[in-house]
């Protein structure tokens, strides 16, 4: 009488317990530390640092009093922390703050399917809550790295991973963050996929966050943070058993049909071969990640040949066409706040020429009206040049000097990209540079420690503890 019913219902729970969502779910419990190789190990141990010293650097961000000021307004249970001043909240709360500090200053890494750093700091915030082992933040970070990239990929074409410039990728936070969190919660396998359900139907990111035609705004810093914080969100639905659509990815007007129009690579999703943490690079200036080539190689021209602001006569910026188009509108030329600053192309070359550097120094509200960067900024010109790619840093700098020199550099593999990727030494060099404005040669040594040594921790909250700066 009822086998019609049985059936469909059987049929449903074979095809949810086949969905992109229980893979991811079975994913991320069945991998434990003790499958992890060292070298990925010591990857995300870079990738964690990388990530706490670019919160450390934005300490002086406007955003932050803005966001512990909400913060302070909503309350919460004091469970995790927020980097800096140190206020106890709850997950959630920390997690948002946290992420728009990592995000600020655009230094964070490459890779994970972008800026997966931004995964960091609600990773950080439940281990505190669950009271975390540094075992269990490795593997949680590995987790939100691999998911990530495959996220990427499966969305690539030709190599563009831009499929549709409506939505941005930072949307992946929406189905690849639970089953981190729900892991560090202990969910089981269907809480998790509910829990995926549930985010990724309210998470996809607008592609104005990466407009070329638009001033960046603070909110910019929180286009992959929201999502990771509205994960913890879901998972404590689905613990307490709110169930979500489990065929997001696959679905009737899911992801894949819905928002990508059937461009998307499921096969090339749920393909876990491979460690896709070790491809992750990190960036020696904090730029947007296709600047790092024209600005490197200004830095090699002026520093080279001993150039001043007074010796320049014009300066040509050779580059991709998305580099063209995105860095050289008239919303970004003359910044006007830090978000802006780090994807202007005009702003970032005249601060290479007058102080021969490019660092988190660079964006002190007082240089952005600098009449010498100023006039510098107009002295520069941008062309899209064919024989480069369409999308990457490659880049030509070509300077004229007042007496009639010519100089030209071409940068290819920016440091720290591709094949030249930045060495443990000077991660931790860059540690130090954001932090030892705000932090003792003691608390920054200990942090290092710390990171270098994640294994051994038996609680997070003691990394944790020591990212609060004492005025």
């Amino acid at each position: 009488m009822f086998y019609n019913r049985d059936s469909i219902h059987s049929n449903l729970d074979l095809m949810y317990k086949g969905s992109v969502a229980y893979q991811f779910a079975r994913f991320a419990l069945n991998l434990q530390y003790k499958f992890i190789p060292q070298k990925v190990v010591h990857q995300a141990k870079r990738c964690l640092l990388d990530a706490l010293g670019c919160a450390i650097g934005a300490y002086d961000a406007p955003g932050r009093i803005s966001c512990e000021n909400a913060i302070k307004e909503l309350g919460g249970n004091e469970e995790s922390t927020l980097f800096g001043s140190g206020l106890r909240t709850n997950a959630f709360n920390a997690a948002l703050h946290n992420s728009f500090l990592v995000r600020y200053l655009d230094y964070n890494d490459l890779g994970g399917g972008g800026h997966n750093s931004d995964s960091i700091p609600s990773i950080i915030a439940v281990s505190e809550r669950e009271n975390a082992s540094g075992k269990d933040l490795i593997t949680a970070l590995v987790i939100s790295y691999e998911l990530g990239a495959r996220f990427k990929e499966s969305i690539s074409k030709n190599g563009d991973s831009r499929v549709d410039k409506a939505w941005n990728s930072d949307s992946r936070a929406g189905i690849i963050m639970p089953p981190v969190i729900g892991k560090l919660m202990k969910l089981n396998e269907e809480q998790i996929a509910n829990a995926i359900g549930i985010c990724g139907t309210h998470t996809f990111v607008m592609g104005i966050v990466d407009a070329d035609r638009e001033e960046l705004p603070m909110s910019k810093n929180f286009r992959f943070g929201f999502g990771a914080c509205r994960s913890i969100l879901s998972c404590l639905l689905a613990k307490w058993g709110v169930t979500g659509f489990i065929r997001i990815v696959e679905g009737d007007l899911g992801i894949q049909k819905g928002i990508f129009q059937g461009d998307m690579d499921l096969e090339r999703l749920v393909d876990f071969s491979g460690w896709r943490i070790l491809q992750v690079r990190f960036k020696c200036m904090p730029l947007n990640g296709t600047s790092l080539g024209h600005v490197s190689a200004t830095l090699d021209i002026v520093k080279k040949h001993d150039l001043k602001p007074e010796d320049i006569e014009s300066v040509l910026i050779r580059t991709t066409h998305r580099e063209s188009v995105h860095t050289t509108t008239l919303e970004k030329k003359y910044p006007r706040n830090t978000e802006t600053a780090g994807h202007s192309l005009f702003y970032a070359n005249a601060i290479a020429i007058k102080e021969r550097v490019f660092n988190s120094e660079s964006f002190r509200p007082d240089k952005f009206a600098d009449e010498t960067v100023l006039n510098l900024m107009e002295k520069i010109k941008v062309v899209h040049d064919p024989i480069l790619p369409t999308y990457g840093p490659q880049a030509i700098s070509e300077i004229i000097t007042k007496d009639g020199r010519f100089f030209q550099k071409r940068v290819d593999n920016p440091h720290g990209l591709g094949k030249d990727p930045l060495s443990d030494d000077e991660l931790a060099n860059k540690f130090n540079e954001m932090a030892a404005r705000y932090m003792s040669k003691e608390q920054i040594k200990k942090i290092l420690d710390n990171v270098w040594n994640l294994e051994n921790l038996k609680d997070v909250n003691k990394l944790v503890k020591l990212m609060v700066i004492n005025s």
